[in-house]
């Protein structure tokens, strides 16, 4: 059984038509999702949303993105769901996203995964992002087949794994605590990456002109969880026959 966990923070107009969008990719699925929660974080704009295969959970006050995923993981968990999936409301899935993610925990040891994001948008911003792997997560060497983290927007891990490592809810905003989710979870599984599982990332960039602020406004953004990061990993430790590879998952013909 595949469970799909979605937070969200509905702020504007733009935010209900990613969302929706999102939820029309999980609805044209290959391979059905058992359940699929979408976590309102108290957002300040009402909406409703029509799809049958959504369970809506309104909270009652704004906790942050990584404590709206722990509430989902908690319900999955209680529904006996065997893989449990992340992604962001501002995402689109890729037909068989759920197809392949699971498929991959089911036939390999890894506890957890991590999949292919591409830009949706087509700035020079959208494609500077695809170059530099913004949102993708980071190789170990040599082999490529393993990673040190992935960003929660095209995340999965096995029950067992989700049930010992939740999402710190210190972190307040959707940045650092899946890097902190991934190398605590490392200590003892390890994630695998699934080029198959492809989804797309709407920055929100209406165009080069004017997306520049946005641009800077997303990098202070992740700068902004390094204290609470760092705090959590003075010291990062791997196996001697491990390195990070500082490139991304574009700059490999796979």
């Amino acid at each position: 059984m595949s469970f799909l966990i979605i937070p969200c923070y509905i702020k504007t107009n733009w935010d209900i038509e990613c969302l929706n969008r999102l939820l029309k990719s999980v609805q044209n699925q290959t391979r059905a999702f058992d359940k699929v929660y979408v976590i309102d974080d108290l957002s300040p704009l009402d909406y409703q949303l029509d799809f049958s295969i959504v369970e809506h959970i309104r909270l009652s006050e704004n906790g942050g993105p990584a404590k709206a995923r722990n509430i989902g993981i908690d319900k999955a968990l209680a529904e006996k769901a065997k893989y449990i999936l992340f992604t962001d409301h501002d995402c689109v899935l890729d037909i068989q996203w759920n197809q392949n993610m699971t498929d991959f925990l089911e036939k390999t040891e890894f506890g957890a995964v991590g999949g292919m994001t591409h830009s949706y948008g087509k700035t020079l911003y959208d494609y500077y992002h695809d170059i530099n792997g913004t949102l993708n997560g980071k190789w170990l060497l040599p082999h490529r087949k393993e990673l040190w983290y992935m960003p929660s927007l095209n995340f999965g891990m096995k029950a067992n794994v989700a049930n010992e490592f939740y999402f710190d809810e210190r972190f307040p905003t959707a940045a650092g605590e899946d890097v902190d989710l991934c190398l605590r979870l490392r200590s003892k599984y390890k994630i695998g990456f699934c080029p198959k599982a492809s989804l797309w990332h709407d920055f929100g960039y209406k165009s080069t002109v004017t997306g520049f602020i946005r641009f800077v406004r997303l990098f202070k953004k992740y700068k902004s969880s390094s204290a609470t990061l760092y705090e959590g990993h003075t010291v990062l430790l791997w196996d001697s026959s491990e390195s990070i590879y500082s490139g991304n998952a574009y700059e490999f013909n796979i």
